[in-house]
């Protein structure tokens, strides 16, 4: 069992490039990133748990990347890929927020119907071919459910449940594969990663606009 572990992770694109290289530093610090993800959605989900709400939270973003993540796990595997299995594990962090949002919020009947179609990633990325390409749009299709966050709470006006810790790292993660787009010459990830952060940052400001507002003045008298 050893033996066949250490024969998968020696056909890795990381281990066969292993070394004082760009892809070796890369590799370390989608590690670190993928880590401090997953600090964020366990922040997120103790939040909509604590407060037993789901107020200003889209179902539609946590669906997406739920099941965009998987299938980024799916793809991982497929390609040898150990950063990109890893940071598809975060797929299942989003477990304990969409239960939470399934419980103290609900989904209408369009978000249900979104939600299995996303789960759909996740085959389709298993038994399909041309895996690169249908990463690629489904990394385009990233977009629409993080626009959905800022104007869910633009709507409500309210910062709701969102957890800052939560939009510190979702700001932080964007920021560095934007950077990481640009090192390496992907043109999808140039289109898709700017376009996010911008996306992101808003959500930032309109925490942090709404937030303001929702703590309680303090009489002196």
């Amino acid at each position: 069992m050893f033996d066949k572990i250490l024969e998968i992770l020696r056909s890795t694109v990381e281990w066969q490039s292993l070394g004082y290289n760009a892809l070796t530093i890369t590799f370390l610090a989608t590690l670190i990133t993928t880590s401090l993800g997953g600090w964020g959605y366990i922040r997120q989900a103790r939040a909509v748990w604590k407060k037993k709400s789901g107020e200003s939270v889209s179902v539609t973003l946590f669906s997406y990347f739920g099941a965009f993540f998987l299938a980024f796990l799916v793809y991982g595997i497929a390609t040898r890929r150990i950063a990109v299995a890893f940071n598809g594990l975060l797929g299942f962090f989003h477990v304990p927020i969409l239960w939470g949002l399934w419980k103290f919020k609900g989904f209408s009947r369009a978000e249900k119907v979104l939600f299995w179609m996303f789960l759909g990633m996740i085959p389709a990325m298993a038994f399909l071919p041309r895996k690169d390409l249908m990463l690629m749009v489904f990394m385009f299709g990233t977009l629409i459910p993080v626009a959905k966050q800022p104007y869910e709470m633009w709507q409500a006006k309210s910062a709701g449940v969102m957890d800052i810790g939560f939009v510190a790292v979702f700001l932080f993660s964007t920021f560095f594969w934007t950077i990481y787009a640009f090192a390496v010459r992907d043109w999808v990830m140039e289109i898709v990663n700017p376009i996010a952060l911008v996306i992101v940052l808003a959500i930032a400001a309109l925490w942090f606009k709404y937030s303001r507002k929702e703590i309680p003045r303090v009489s002196l008298r």
